[in-house]
């Protein structure tokens, strides 16, 4: 996926956007568009989404319920989420101290995702 697909996407956003996607891209994960969003996928799955809204930045967790989540760092994205899960900057400097954390979640994603397909793969 190309960065200038992204960007234009979430020009208010720009250089979160660049953080993000420089952490992102540190991953196994392969960047798509899905929905219209810069997505990172696992097998066709998808691991993380980014995302942009009026007052925030989030990088959205697609079955972020099953993360153990030690930081406490995710949000449901609305009161009727049931499976989706956020975590939210309003800056660079937030997506930089939460580095090793956005990177060890997404590396946690992935591995659920791996032993969901494994499970399926023996039925």
């Amino acid at each position: 996926m190309s960065h200038t697909v992204e960007i234009k996407q979430n020009q208010d956003w720009k250089e979160e956007t660049l953080e993000l996607r420089s952490i992102l891209d540190e991953t196994r994960l392969n960047a798509e568009i899905k929905w219209g969003k810069p997505a990172y996928t696992y097998n066709g799955k998808v691991i993380v989404v980014i995302q942009a809204f009026k007052k925030y930045f989030a990088l959205l967790f697609y079955k972020g319920y099953l993360l153990s989540d030690p930081k406490k760092v995710l949000q449901k994205a609305g009161p009727n989420t049931k499976v989706g899960r956020q975590i939210r900057f309003e800056n660079v400097a937030e997506i930089r101290k939460l580095k090793s954390t956005i990177k060890s979640y997404v590396k946690e994603a992935a591995e659920l995702e791996k032993q969901a397909a494994k499970k399926v793969s023996k039925n």
